[in-house]
Parts: C-alpha cells; structure tokens; sequence
C-alpha cells in the first residue's frame, strides 16, 4: 500500500491543506505538504493541483509529490526490512523522529565536516511551509554563500565559522553585487536566523550585524487629492491605461497585494467584505468593500453571470504601466527630495513623483489612507494582514494632513489649557 495525496481541513472560505497520507490499520500518518489551495483547484483525480489553483503551480506540483515520494520512500525502505510486511504508524513515525534528531542534534555530535551550505540546505527543506518570498531570499543567501566560497577557494565549516568569516563575506558581498543596505541587512538577517537556528560554536549570533544601517525613511504614498486626480482621469484614449487605472484603484482602496488583487473572483466576495488567503503569507484577511473598490468590481462583473473578470497583467507591466499612467498627473510630475544610504554616505536625489510609484504604494496609500480617515491601528492591520506593529509602521507614509501638525497641535495644546 501506498502513500497518496489528499486534501483535509477545509476553510470557510474554501481553503484546503495538502498532504501526503498513509493509513494502516485503522491509523494514519500524514505529513504536510506546506501548500494549501482553494478546493475547486484541486484535481481529485489526478492529486494535483489544477491551473490557476497558485501563484506557481508547476513548481507546488512538483514540490507536493517530492514530498509524497519522500514518504513512499520511508514506506517502501520499511516493507523490505519487514519481509515484505507493511510498516506500522509507530515504525513510521520513529524513522521521522530519527530524521529530525540528525538535524538538530548539537554542534559537538556534528562531523567535522558540516558545512554551513549543508546546514542551510537541511533548513530550507525543514521548513516547507515558508511564504515562496522567505524561501525564494534563503535560495539568494545559499547562491551568495557558495559564490562567495568559489571566488575565493575555501569552505565554510560549521564548527569553524566566526564572526570575522561573516564580516569578510559582507564586505564580499558589497564589493562583487554592489548591494545597497537594505539587501546587505537582508541578507545578514537570514544567515543570523540559521544560525540562531544551527549554532556555530565560535559566533556570537548578538554581533551578526550589518556592516551598514539602512535608512528608514517614509514610503511613497499617494495623497487624497492624487487619489481623487487619478481616479478622474480622463482615459478615453488608451483602454489599456484605463484598465491599469482601476486595478491601481482597486488597490488603494482594498489595500491587496497585486497577486492578491488578480486572482479576486466572486467567491472571494462575502457579505459586503473580500475574504481571501494572502499567497505571500497564507493569512485569511476580510476586507470591508468600500465604495470605491465596489465601483470597480461592479465594472468588471459580469451582469449575466455575476463573474468578477478583473484585467489579467502581470506585476511587471503593471509596475511599468504605472509609470506612465501617474505622468498624466500633474502634481505626480513634482520632484521629490529622496535620502538613501550607501554604505555609510547618505546620498540625496531629486526625482519626479511618479517614477517612485509602484503596485505597492498603493497598498502603503491604502494603510496611509485609512488611518487619516480616523480608523485604528488594529483595524487597518487586520485588513491589510500584517501581523506585528514594526512591519505596519513601515507602510505608513507622509499626507497631507501632517503639513498642518504644528496649528493643530497648538490648537489642542490651547484648547487642554483652558479646560
């Protein structure tokens, strides 16, 4: 008997979770995939995922059944030590338990020989429930790590490894790639949580630092007067710039990713709210429907079928389209004064508006925008699904309103005196 794929624990909203599952005697030993997806994706009778179903089917696909061929694998190893008798739960359950005691067993019962590329790989492949964005930046840290080792001949030892090894490697790093701070931080980052992870004897995990601090600064955000301009536009003359005008709408007021945003159908459409699962993080957000947002639904609803068939684009275009749709703005044609850091200068540019806009400032514009309209921190979180007050405080940029902090300011302070 053999292991199979099924999907289990269903989601009000329609979402499964994929795993291998093996049953003997009335018992089951099920080891999870890491991808779920909506049920109506799922092709009961090929056990794979159907087009559309993900942001990368043929890679889950393939993913899910390396999985399943892992288990069979255990399966069958154990059929033939058996005498060709099928292998109970708890047999199964112990070679698993075995498997996870050589991963974290400690630095001292390791070979002298485990090499950090080793350790990072076992990581990678524990962790099979990593956002595609996490596991797509632990894949860049392994390529810097092994380019790194290849330019100048040597091998990164667990045991051996010390804080100089990964200062060396970051000055390696800025010199071939010319990363700015925030790649480098990003990096460094990743290497620090593998090794906090998988200790290395002789580093301090406290003083894996990036050799620059990156530059905080607010992200770019629309104004409400921009919004309402660009919601105004007259684009009779290109469809195309229309269509990206009202996806780019359809963002600021919902706050949605654009991978999130493209793959909006009317299922996700419950009770005046969108309900949909981020790819990027997996969480389930309810988004109310505002008014705006309902306009641009509503435009692209089927009046027969009821289908929502929003414009199909991928984040490149859009990104690039964008551009050339904020041009037609005028006040998106302003030169802005930009500070970023490189290395340890700070370098400041001027830049028109428009060619710092994104996909993204919008759901910044989205954050930005509710809170100016007197909503909470926690309700705009739970829309827009961030889950710590650090990553939110990243989205929030400069409006309008700040320019007349001061006089409210004193106007309050005058008003509390007086009381």
């Amino acid at each position: 008997m053999k292991a199979a794929l099924v999907i289990r624990n269903p989601t009000p909203s329609g979402m499964v979770t994929i795993y291998a599952e093996y049953r003997h005697q009335g018992q089951c030993k099920r080891v999870p995939t890491g991808i779920k997806v909506h049920e109506k994706y799922w092709d009961t009778t090929r056990k794979q995922i159907r087009a559309n179903g993900t942001e990368n089917v043929g890679k889950d696909n393939k993913h899910i059944n390396l999985v399943l061929t892992g288990l069979n694998d255990r399966i069958k190893s154990l059929y033939i030590q058996n005498g060709e008798i099928l292998p109970t739960i708890a047999q199964l359950n112990a070679t698993y338990h075995e498997a996870s005691l050589l991963l974290t067993q400690s630095p001292e019962a390791e070979p002298h020989s485990t090499t950090v590329l080793e350790i990072l790989h076992s990581f990678m492949e524990e962790h099979v429930d990593w956002a595609p964005a996490t596991r797509k930046g632990f894949k860049t840290l392994y390529n810097n790590i092994a380019a790194f080792q290849t330019a100048n001949k040597l091998t990164w030892v667990l045991k051996t490894l010390t804080n100089e090894d990964i200062t060396t490697w970051q000055h390696w790093l800025l010199k071939t790639y010319n990363y700015n701070n925030a790649t480098l931080t990003k990096r460094v980052r990743m290497l620090r949580q593998l090794l906090l992870d998988k200790p290395a004897p002789a580093v301090q995990t406290s003083k894996i630092k990036p050799l620059y601090a990156q530059m905080l600064t607010p992200p770019v955000v629309l104004h409400k007067h921009e919004i309402e301009a660009l919601r105004k536009l007259d684009l009779h003359f290109s469809k195309r710039l229309e269509r990206v005008r009202d996806l780019m709408v359809a963002q600021i007021f919902s706050g949605l990713r654009f991978s999130d945003l493209i793959r909006l159908r009317k299922d996700h459409l419950q009770k005046g709210h969108v309900v949909i699962r981020m790819q990027k993080t997996g969480f389930t957000v309810r988004i109310p429907v505002f008014p705006p947002l309902r306009e641009i639904l509503d435009k692209y609803t089927d009046s027969e079928t009821k289908e929502l068939d929003l414009p199909e684009l991928s984040n490149q275009k859009f990104n690039e389209y964008i551009k050339e749709l904020c041009q037609l703005i005028p006040a998106l044609r302003e030169e802005m004064t930009i500070e970023t850091k490189k290395r340890d200068k700070t370098i400041t540019v001027q830049t028109p508006k428009y060619e710092l806009i994104s996909s993204h400032s919008s759901r910044r514009s989205f954050c930005t925008l509710c809170l100016d309209l007197g909503f909470s921190i926690k309700e705009v979180m739970q829309w827009s699904g961030h889950s710590t007050l650090a990553a939110f405080s990243r989205y929030i940029g400069l409006t309008d309103l700040q320019q007349d902090a001061a006089d409210d300011f004193a106007a309050r302070y005058e008003a509390m005196l007086n009381q």
